[in-house]
């Protein structure tokens, strides 16, 4: 299948080459003004050269104001991030802030996949919402993050007596179809100088913690472990290494498993020795769906630090009536039915609101209940209201597929009679995307309508 390789820009069909292993957990490096013989890690969002003989401490304080710069964690031996569960990614989801909008039906399903196999460093590189620490999760299967990372020597008073620098891009891949992601990295724009010059050894690592057991995530396609050459090796190169979760190996009806993996880098040069830097980290999830339906593969990974937004369109002919009920309930909910005095309902992640939750009433007894709950207390609203003909359908929002529902009984939700064909394909186009882009029962998701 994959394998994990390290090719040069002018050896691009060379032997399979690799590095990642397992190690402890992250210390704090020390304070960068300190500056007593230190070797520090800096990650930043464009170069930072440090001349060698300068002072460091004075050189960091003029730089800061000018690109974003931080001094990375550091460890005596390579990092291994801490698990991740499920209702922490979702966490971790909200308070980055991160979401995408995503449209129904298999063909734009196709699509995120096909254009995130596609995705290039260059694209990726050309992101400004990509350089931070967070990255940038592009869809459910495609995530990006770029920046530099810089290894300082400093002298017993603080002044610099080696640096290496490099850009560091990551490009990741899930999957519709198996519980196998591919993670891409790309070196390039390699400065040094003194003590870490060309000849210096540089190596790399990659940590992973499968949740909920260490066996629920490994890494594949290894050849060599960690991978260690030259700086000067390190110019223009690709690295590419799997995540893999076996079936069987998660949890609950869905098999969900979870991965959080992070980089790190180390240089030896001239009689100095780096700490292991501690890179960003990021997380994925596999499942072996049973909530998605036939219809979609039974397996998959994605890249779940995000909240993924549903939207429908009011000039979308075949399901109009619905996307003005829905946007009336997001954006107007005090003029929608039944009343209630500060009626606010969930969806609208793009203005602070909650986000809503997939409820699957297969999914156990309390999803049936759930369900039921939802449908029971819509039906007794509906039944206020007139109904224009028979062809038209009560419609509800929050959606009866959600947790946030009618049936939670706090009157922040909705209903109106729309035509049933309207509703009708609405429903289809909401199922269709559960299954497309595996928003299993319990996975949060936002709302928009233009």
């Amino acid at each position: 299948m994959r394998i994990l390789r390290r090719l040069s820009a002018g050896a691009l069909g060379a032997a399979c080459l690799a590095a990642l292993l397992s190690g402890t957990s992250a210390q704090a490096a020390g304070p960068a003004d300190d500056g007593q013989g230190q070797v520090v890690w800096l990650r930043s969002s464009a170069p930072v050269d440090v001349p060698l003989g300068s002072d460091y401490p004075s050189f960091l304080k003029t730089h800061r104001s000018a690109v974003i710069v931080e001094q990375l964690q550091t460890s005596e031996t390579p990092s291994v991030p801490e698990p991740s569960s499920p209702a922490d990614e979702q966490k971790i989801a909200l308070e980055n802030g991160a979401t995408y909008v995503a449209d129904s039906g298999d063909a734009a399903a196709d699509r995120r996949i096909r254009d995130a196999r596609a995705l290039t460093k260059e694209q990726c590189r050309a992101r400004s919402d990509a350089h931070s620490a967070v990255g940038k999760v592009i869809n459910h299967f495609s995530f990006c993050r770029w920046g530099y990372n810089t290894a300082v020597k400093l002298s017993g008073q603080g002044a610099v007596e080696g640096m290496v620098r490099f850009r560091e891009t990551e490009i990741g891949t899930g999957s519709g179809q198996i519980r196998d992601a591919t993670i891409e990295v790309h070196t390039d724009q390699v400065v040094s100088s003194g003590k870490f010059n060309d000849a210096a050894i540089m190596s790399f690592y990659v940590g992973q913690a499968g949740w909920p057991s260490a066996s629920s995530c490994r890494v594949t396609d290894i050849s060599s472990n960690p991978f260690t050459t030259t700086v000067g090796d390190w110019r223009d190169e690709y690295i590419a290494y799997g995540l893999v979760s076996t079936k069987g190996t998660g949890t609950g009806p869905d098999d969900i498993a979870t991965c959080v993996y992070q980089h790190s880098w180390k240089v030896t040069g001239g009689g100095a020795t780096t700490p292991w830097s501690v890179g960003p980290a990021s997380g994925i999830r596999f499942d072996s769906s049973v909530s998605l339906g036939s219809k979609y593969y039974a397996q998959g990974v994605i890249f779940d630090r995000v909240i993924p937004t549903f939207s429908y369109d009011r000039a979308q002919n075949d399901t109009a009536g619905v996307a003005n009920h829905i946007y009336d309930a997001l954006y107007r909910p005090q003029t929608t039915y039944p009343s209630k005095t500060g009626k606010v309902i969930p969806g609208d992640i793009w203005s602070g609101k909650a986000p809503l939750h997939r409820n699957w009433g297969r999914y156990d007894a309390a999803a049936d209940t759930t369900e039921k709950r939802n449908r029971s207390a819509k039906d007794a609203a509906c039944r206020g209201l007139n109904r224009p003909d028979p062809s038209y359908q009560c419609d509800e929002f929050p959606f009866a597929s959600t947790k946030e529902g009618a049936g939670v009984g706090d009157g922040n939700f909705s209903v109106r009679y729309v035509p049933g064909t309207e509703n009708s394909r609405a429903g289809t186009e909401l199922s269709e995307w559960y299954g497309s882009d595996r928003i299993l029962h319990g996975d949060q998701y936002g709302m928009s309508v233009s």
